[in-house]
């Protein structure tokens, strides 16, 4: 139950050098996305950056692109994908992944039977694993005026999430760019706390680009 923090060194993950927050191992992260460009930028990138170091696991419902994640990593060899649409489902699988490994759960907030109670669940999983869980959900409509209270709808128990953060994107002139808001985050990176945005041209050409 104890440990020394000053031992540890957990191992943290970017989907790309220019976000604000870096997510460590035992961490659970709610990301809301209000487009679609800015929910496939982050996860693909995201799993890209991991792969090399250990495995990756993407949680549907929702697919990868397999073509896309080749372009961004030298090998897939450590994706695992699978489904799954029920809280049991989601906790029975976080339980078989490898320790210290990322998990990506696409459309989290549709998963039947959740509750405060296994938001809890998960978040004891991922501490006992060291998993860098990021939950994920899609929206077409999203009240940007009450962000805290959209976040308690979506995700039960926010206040228990190491990150939170809203991301969109937003084009000029044939040049794009992501517009991320985060309402919490790690130790040591709440002066990142806030709005921020970033350039994304090279990061969503793979997206927008067929060939």
């Amino acid at each position: 139950m104890f440990f020394k923090p000053a031992e540890l060194q957990p191992r943290e993950v970017k989907p790309f050098d220019a976000f604000p927050v870096a997510l460590p191992a035992g961490s659970v992260s709610g990301i809301v996305f209000a487009d679609q460009l800015a929910e496939e930028v982050f996860v693909h990138h995201l799993i890209a950056s991991t792969l090399k170091d250990g495995p990756a696991y993407h949680i549907g419902p929702g697919s990868l692109s397999i073509r896309i994640l080749e372009k961004l990593s030298e090998s897939t060899s450590n994706l695992y994908a699978g489904n799954a649409y029920t809280t049991e489902e989601l906790m029975n699988a976080m339980k078989l992944v490898e320790d210290d490994s990322l998990v990506v759960v696409r459309r989290f907030s549709l998963l039947l039977g959740l509750s405060g109670e296994k938001v809890v669940e998960i978040k004891r999983i991922a501490d006992e694993k060291g998993l860098t869980v990021v939950l994920c959900h899609s929206t077409l409509e999203l009240n940007e005026l009450d962000l805290p209270g959209e976040f308690g709808k979506l995700f039960f128990i926010p206040e228990l999430f190491d990150m939170l953060a809203v991301l969109r994107t937003s084009s000029y002139r044939g040049h794009y760019r992501m517009n991320i808001t985060v309402l919490r985050a790690p130790a040591e990176y709440v002066a990142s706390v806030g709005d921020h945005s970033v350039p994304i041209d090279s990061l969503a050409r793979p997206f927008l680009h067929r060939g």
